[in-house]
């Protein structure tokens, strides 16, 4: 089989002839062609011809299709063409590349050939013929006369050209780092060396021998600045010098930047007719993100003794100016060492999940924390004995966080036993019981050394241990130096030592007074509200912790005015009451803040005036400077108050007394 190609700027096509020896000889007939008209879009006639070529490709592909058991050659007139065929199709362009290995995928294992353009038969489907000429024509029926020949005489194909057309230009990118003498330097973190380096610098540049002057220090700083500015802000530097307008997303836009005699970027504004010094006037221009700001940052940090980050700002902004400003600041010093020292931050992680005794349900202290607080002072029952210590045990629920709490005497493994046992008796015994670890009360303070021996006895462990074991209670403890794991009884703690301190002040009760009082704030805590019962605005019930106790709120029973009478008529219980009222002749500090309170004026309260709900929040009170009326929300009481015998001073009576502790 043989096939040719040709190519004009009107069409190209291919044909196949089947060349055939019988007993009449060799003869070669046309088996097929195929024309197509050229495209609209100009191309060269190369690029035609490699279009006629690929058709000859896919018209020979059809026919070796039908296993013919022969050899297949392709002619085509176009040298050009045959260089591009026999080349990788990686070389050139999209066009050639994408026909080329279409060719040679099709025509692999066949021949491609040359051939004069007057013995090649495709040349009358590319310059178009008609049909008569096609009858009458035999070159075009049977082909060239060599095809009927032997290979001897066979056209030779001539020596092909060096493919320069339509070659892919092979283009050499390098990427060269940019190489900048500061940001290399092993000393870069340190400002004051690099000022002494480049300084040294300049008088290589110069050739001066001499030692270091203050002149070479200002022409080494000025190097070095002019580098780093240059290093980052190029673009910028380049513009200036062309006189061109800095782009408007550039970071130094705003600033109105401006290149001065040494060629330092430079802060533009309007302080020309300032008294300033031209640096304060016109600062010079600092990268951001960049070795040498953080190095100028930081050793004026330590150089103004760790300023913070608004006062080294304004101390920097007095010659340079850092792009960033606060950000850039604030940023080298959250890594002062230092600075970190001082006032280093522990880790915060996110809170986890409630326990699973916080969520699940069940009856009220049947899962409990227990937590010791105090110590406290109580009078003695013998005549002229000094105050004892008592402590407060309190228990804790996990479900409903209601709060009980026992007074004991001592820090003994039995006190504790006994009140463990008053509360299981009056609350019913719980299955497990959370406590702080032992190892929590080694840094307490000096009033909490009793608490830290008694946690830290063997002997109180396995005494708590066994009895634990004997009522069936799982007794579990938190982490070591981990309190807030127990965040739910220290929370507790913490309000009943607020209602105690408040209520006592510095009175000093008995012991059965003081456990009185201890039940009172315990119903106290028990009523605060934990969420509203309803969404409705005109429903003012709150759930409480007593509501899973009792059903409802605990209040106590109404106490009367006792503040009329005095204290010599008053039992002991109604002076733990009259503690918790409002007194006329209190001795009060008016708050003034124009004076520290060390400087606050004392008062007198002379009467309270009520509001129309009954409650008062006005007195009438007697200063140095005469008598006035003040809020109360002004006034700060005393805790030393006074106990006042006779008539009311304000009267005219005499009136005599003697203080209280």
């Amino acid at each position: 089989m043989h096939g040719f190609c040709d190519a004009s700027m009107s069409a190209y096509g291919a044909c196949i002839y089947a060349v055939s020896q019988g007993d009449n000889g060799v003869k070669a007939n046309l088996l097929s062609s195929r024309s197509r008209v050229a495209p609209l879009k100009t191309i060269t006639i190369p690029k035609l011809e490699l279009c006629g070529a690929a058709l000859l490709a896919q018209l020979m592909h059809e026919v070796s299709l039908m296993n013919f058991n022969c050899s297949y050659y392709c002619w085509c007139d176009s040298t050009v063409v045959l260089a591009w065929i026999k080349n990788q199709p990686s070389n050139f362009n999209v066009f050639v590349a994408n026909r080329l290995s279409v060719i040679q995928e099709l025509t692999s294992g066949m021949s491609w050939l040359h051939v004069p353009t007057d013995l090649n038969p495709a040349d009358m489907l590319s310059r178009g013929s008609l049909p008569a000429e096609l009858i009458n024509s035999h070159l075009w029926k049977y082909g060239p006369t060599y095809l009927t020949a032997s290979k001897d005489q066979w056209p030779s194909t001539p020596a092909l050209p060096e493919p320069v057309l339509e070659a892919r230009k092979t283009i050499l990118i390098t990427n060269c780092a940019s190489r900048y003498l500061v940001e290399e330097s092993k000393f870069v973190n340190s400002f004051p060396k690099m000022q002494r380096i480049f300084a040294y610098v300049c008088k290589f540049i110069h050739r001066r021998k001499s030692g270091i002057t203050v002149e070479d220090l200002r022409l080494g700083t000025e190097l070095l600045i002019r580098l780093t500015q240059q290093s980052r802000l190029s673009t910028e530097i380049r513009a200036l010098e062309t006189r061109k307008d800095i782009k408007a997303s550039s970071s130094i836009a705003s600033l109105s930047p401006f290149l001065d005699d040494c060629g330092l970027l430079r802060v533009g504004g309007r302080l020309k007719n300032s008294t300033l010094d031209f640096e304060a006037r016109h600062p010079i221009i600092l990268p951001k993100n960049h070795s040498i700001t953080s190095a100028l940052i930081r050793h004026l940090h330590e150089k103004h003794l760790h300023a913070g980050p608004q006062s080294l700002l304004a101390i920097i902004r007095q010659t340079y100016w850092p792009i960033g400003g606060r950000k850039t600041v604030a940023h080298v010093i959250q890594k002062c060492v230092r600075c970190f020292r001082v006032k280093p931050r522990t880790l915060e992680q996110i809170m986890a999940d409630l326990p699973v005794d916080r969520v699940s349900e069940s009856r009220a202290f049947l899962v409990t924390g227990v937590d010791y607080c105090g110590p406290f002072l109580y009078k003695s029952e013998v005549r002229n004995r000094p105050p004892l210590k008592c402590y407060m045990s309190i228990f804790i629920c996990f479900s409903t966080k209601a709060v009980h709490i026992e007074l004991v005497k001592d820090l003994t493994t039995a006190a504790f036993l006994s009140a463990l046992r008053r509360f299981i008796c009056t609350r019913g015994r719980p299955i497990r019981i959370w406590s702080d670890n032992a190892t929590n009360f080694v840094g307490a303070r000096n009033e909490l050394a009793e608490l830290k021996s008694l946690f830290l006895s063997d002997s109180h462990q396995e005494a708590v241990h066994q009895a634990c074991l004997n009522d069936c209670i799982d007794w579990r403890f938190i982490p070591p130096r981990s309190p807030h794991f127990g965040g739910l009884w220290e929370a507790s703690v913490k309000l009943a030592k607020h209602h105690l301190r408040r209520a006592l002040g510095s009175s000093l009760l008995g012991f059965d007074e003081l456990r009185t009082l201890a039940c009172n704030i315990c119903a106290i805590i028990n009523s605060r509200p934990l969420f509203p019962l309803s969404e409705n605005p005109a429903d003012l019930d709150v759930l409480t912790p007593s509501h899973f106790l009792v059903g409802a709120p605990i209040t106590t029973f109404l106490e009367p005015d006792l503040v009329h009478l005095n204290v010599d008529r008053l039992d002991r219980w109604q002076k733990v009451t009259q503690l918790q009222q409002i007194h006329v002749n209190d001795v009060v500090l008016v708050k003034d803040e124009n004076f520290p309170p060390l400087k606050w004026p004392l008062a007198r309260i002379l009467e309270l005036i009520p509001g129309a709900d009954g409650v008062s929040r006005v007195a009438l009170i007697r200063m140095a400077t005469g008598v006035s009326r003040r809020a109360l929300a002004k006034l700060c009481l005393l805790p030393l108050r006074d106990e006042v015998k006779g008539m009311d001073p304000s009267t005219g009576g005499v009136c005599s007394g003697e203080a209280r502790v």
